[in-house]
């Protein structure tokens, strides 16, 4: 049976249509075991030797099937800003051809089995790049998936985001190589001598499915055996719930802060330890270098003496002047005022605050930035580009950021990670926090930008693994969106409700121990990019050799070369 030329963009299509329908918010995750055995069947179809015609065409159908994915996934980007969510989209579904484009290399010159092996390493190169560069949009790594199901994969706290990644690519070639000689019976059978029992059809049914099941009951028994640690902690957290487009950097201020501080003031309880607003929940500007002084955090100030036993975090839009010259950054603006003859150094933050009675307030800037709204990607060449980012808290330009995951302890000794909206999408980069002594992490959003879509929920969905992979409690407090608890289990307690003005209470596990992800973070990630790099080098020195004699062929299958 050979699949002729009208059935290859229907392959693309389904492809893209099953990874979007396997993704959060939708419940059809199990969709994802087999939503990339479309593009495998695909790279047969179109094999290297088949010409640059065909080659064009068959990386013009992978982009088809990405590009499906992307815009039906994550779409609602383009509320915020339309060209961004249409270069996001683009640009993104592109760059997904990059590991096809190495396993077609690799395939041709090592063949099937190392193939697969350098594909898995590639497209997991292609995810840890993503969480590392500034053009960084980890939003659609495989493994994230699973923040819909997340008592699959109770070992993340083991693995992180790439076991669920890894995971998705082995179920995923065993079941195209289980119907592969069915479907393309021109590419081979399956291998004699040591793998002659892959012959057996209903084993190489059973395999993937194997595959499925034994992880997923792993998962089950972690989830259904762990108990969650630590000392109880008193958090309360306020949804204020503010359009961002039509109410929050337009409502006078002081109605504003009457509304949380009166929201806020009604929720405290005695035994209540933090209260967590959201991000940029003070829109006015605040000067870091006068923060004792800084007359937007009055209303906050005379609430924090009001109630002397609670620690306060709340998002601000943060400033910080420079008077020496060396004290400025790549991400520095300038000010300048010819009627005084005088000019001003600044930066500007998303940040985070802690403030307690009687105590200094310290503060935290954000600094993994939305590409294009908060930050233009490498400002050391790309600064001229500042004019076209868009603001997304009341300020345009390029934000500054800081080296440290800093940590806020309170006076009782307590230290809690503030991960600032798209921050906590990074699994690795949430390590930071717990390694410098988090017992509890605090997520502050604010995911009205999006509108009512599926952007909010799968934002507070990815939450879940980073709870389990820290095993750490986490409370999210959203502008509006989802605010939220999240035990160690992942398991979401007191979810509100898009634009619904809430208040919530609970009391937290701190805990101080340590997961095997915490300390090590990616290392099957880390492990791809080395392995990607052995086996391009072998599929280069071999397509240079001049003398490289043809490789005997003795199966295909699991293995198509030995």
């Amino acid at each position: 049976m050979m699949l002729s030329n009208r059935y290859h963009l229907p392959l693309a299509v389904i492809g893209g249509a099953l990874l979007w329908l396997s993704w959060p918010p939708l419940p059809f995750t199990f969709l994802i075991f087999v939503a990339l055995v479309p593009f495998l069947l695909l790279s047969d179809l179109y094999p290297s030797a088949s010409g640059k015609a065909a080659g064009r065409r068959y990386f013009l159908l992978l982009f088809i099937g990405f590009l499906l994915w992307n815009v039906a996934t994550t779409w609602w980007v383009g509320k915020a800003s339309f060209w961004g969510g249409v270069f996001a989209n683009l640009a993104n579904a592109a760059l997904m051809l990059l590991p096809w484009k190495l396993y077609r290399m690799n395939k041709h010159a090592n063949g099937r089995v190392l193939g697969y092996i350098a594909l898995m390493a590639a497209w997991m190169s292609f995810e840890y790049l993503h969480l590392r560069w500034e053009f960084t949009w980890p939003w659609l790594n495989l493994g994230n998936v699973f923040a819909a199901q997340h008592k699959w994969v109770q070992w993340y706290d083991t693995t992180g985001t790439f076991g669920g990644t890894l995971w998705i690519w082995m179920v995923n070639i065993l079941a195209y190589e289980a119907i592969r000689p069915i479907i393309l019976p021109h590419t081979g059978s399956y291998a004699p001598g040591r793998f002659a029992f892959f012959q057996n059809r209903l084993f190489r049914l059973s395999l993937p499915l194997f595959l499925v099941v034994i992880p997923i009951l792993v998962s089950l028994n972690i989830y259904n055996n762990y108990t969650p640690e630590g000392e109880p902690i008193a958090v309360t957290v306020l949804q204020p719930n503010f359009d961002p487009y039509t109410q929050k950097f337009s409502m006078p201020y002081g109605k504003m802060m009457d509304k949380m501080v009166a929201a806020s003031e009604a929720a405290i309880r005695p035994e209540t330890e933090y209260l967590v607003w959201p991000e940029t929940a003070i829109p006015e500007p605040v000067w870091l270098d006068r923060i004792d002084r800084a007359v937007p955090l009055r209303k906050l100030e005379i609430l924090r003496d009001s109630f002397p036993h609670i620690t306060t975090i709340v998002g601000i839009n943060g400033f910080m002047r420079y008077d020496a010259p060396e004290d400025r950054t790549v991400t520095t603006r300038t000010l300048i005022n010819e009627r005084f003859n005088d000019t001003l150094w600044y930066d500007a933050f998303n940040s985070a605050i802690q403030m307690q009675y009687d105590e200094p307030t310290v503060w935290y800037h954000k600094s993994k930035l939305v590409p294009g709204a908060e930050r233009m990607p490498y400002p050391q060449v790309l600064k001229f580009l500042d004019v076209f980012t868009i603001s997304l808290g009341g300020v345009s330009g390029t934000y500054g950021t800081q080296k440290e995951r800093t940590v806020f302890t309170n006076s009782k000794g307590h230290s809690v990670a503030t991960a600032i909206c798209y921050e906590s999408i990074f699994g690795e980069y949430v390590t930071r926090y717990i390694k410098n002594s988090a017992g509890l992490i605090f997520i502050i959003t604010n995911d009205g930008w999006w509108g009512d879509t599926g952007g909010y929920k799968q934002h507070c969905a990815y939450a879940r693994l980073r709870a389990i992979e820290n095993r750490r409690d986490i409370a999210r407090s959203a502008n509006t969106g989802i605010s939220c608890f999240i035990d160690q289990r992942g398991d979401i307690r007191q979810a509100t409700g898009w634009m619904e003005d809430a208040v919530i209470s609970d009391t937290l596990l701190y805990n101080t121990n340590k997961t095997f992800y915490t300390l090590n973070g990616d290392v099957i990630g880390r492990t791809s990019v080395w392995l990607l790099v052995l086996f391009t080098l072998m599929a280069f020195v071999k397509a240079r050799s001049s003398d490289m004699l043809p490789r005997k062929k003795i199966g295909y299958g699991i293995s198509s070369y030995l």
